[in-house]
């Protein structure tokens, strides 16, 4: 048997109220705070934007690559609701060839998830802003970075959960294709945390949203296997680089939908593949609420963990 310490939770007597305002507290994070989230303002992004805001109304920044037109929506196409009603929609409007007409639905649905996002954040007491920013685009980042830090003085935190999926066996995979996978992944993240990392006074945690496949692997996923692997050591050095820094990659299982009609990382074709095989999904408030947990009460020294809602 080995004696092992209570942890900051055992030795201190704090606890989670269920509402996250405890471990916003033991972060250090309230209204004056700032935290920089990378990933789209949508999906799993968004409902940890949410949990932050819910928890501390800290400012949130967001970047994303979805551009916020000025515009207003034709009515026609105001008034679909969804991706039939919108295809139908921009074909009485004009557009004829597919591939354009299923590219403006995706930037239509886009668009119109990410000012949920903000009008949902705002709502919960957090300001809010977001940029189009390719996180790839290292000048870019960098200069939103410094923009950001110039005007709050600050910068507390930052989560990148940037990526793309393109699933095929290796065998059929273009290395084009395995390039843009483990790119946008890994050279995004990197960019991020070389930018924060030229601040005078940086973020003291910076959390990387990983994926399960990096630690047991998944059909046709061996690119993005191994970006997400990649994070763990981008996350880690970069902790190492200065004191009090938290950096924490975290391999998420499959999560389930989010509730308003977005699927986040799973499509309804993937929920029926994961129940078949048994395979639990994570609820969305429970998962995000785990990972501020984790940032408040885990051992400092912990650089990845996993989370499933299965029992891996």
């Amino acid at each position: 048997m080995t004696e092992e310490g209570l942890g900051l939770l055992g030795s201190t007597g704090a606890g989670p109220a269920g509402d996250g305002a405890a471990e916003a507290a033991a972060l250090g994070l309230d209204s004056t705070s700032v935290v920089l989230l990378v990933g789209g303002a949508r999906g799993i992004t968004a409902r940890f934007a949410a949990t932050l805001a819910a928890a501390s109304r800290c400012r949130i920044e967001l970047f994303g690559r979805t551009a916020l037109t000025d515009g207003e929506e034709d009515l026609a196409v105001a008034a679909a609701h969804d991706a039939g009603e919108l295809r139908s929609a921009l074909i009485a409007g004009g557009l004829r060839v597919p591939a354009e007409i299923e590219r403006a639905i995706g930037r239509i649905q886009a668009e119109r998830e990410v000012r949920t996002t903000l009008r949902g954040l705002t709502a919960l007491g957090s300001e809010v802003r977001y940029r189009a920013v390719d996180a790839r685009d290292g000048d870019a980042v960098r200069r939103a970075v410094k923009e950001i830090h110039a005007e709050h003085g600050r910068l507390d935190g930052v989560v990148y959960a940037a990526g793309v999926i393109e699933d095929k066996l290796i065998a059929e995979k273009s290395p084009a294709s395995y390039d843009r996978v483990f790119r946008t992944k890994v050279d995004g993240a990197r960019e991020l945390l070389d930018a924060v990392g030229e601040l005078p006074d940086g973020p003291r945690f910076a959390v990387l949203f990983g994926s399960i496949a990096a630690t047991l692997g998944n059909r046709g996923q061996s690119d993005y296997a191994a970006a997400n692997d990649a994070l763990e050591s981008l996350g880690a050095r970069w902790a190492a680089s200065g004191t009090g820094r938290r950096g924490l990659t975290v391999h998420w299982g499959p999560w389930a939908p989010m509730g308003d009609g977005n699927h986040g990382m799973v499509t309804p074709e993937l929920m029926r593949h994961y129940a078949g095989r048994g395979i639990q999904l994570i609820d969305p408030e429970e998962g995000t609420g785990s990972l501020l947990r984790e940032l408040a009460w885990g051992p400092a020294a912990d650089t990845a963990v996993v989370y499933t809602a299965s029992g891996w």
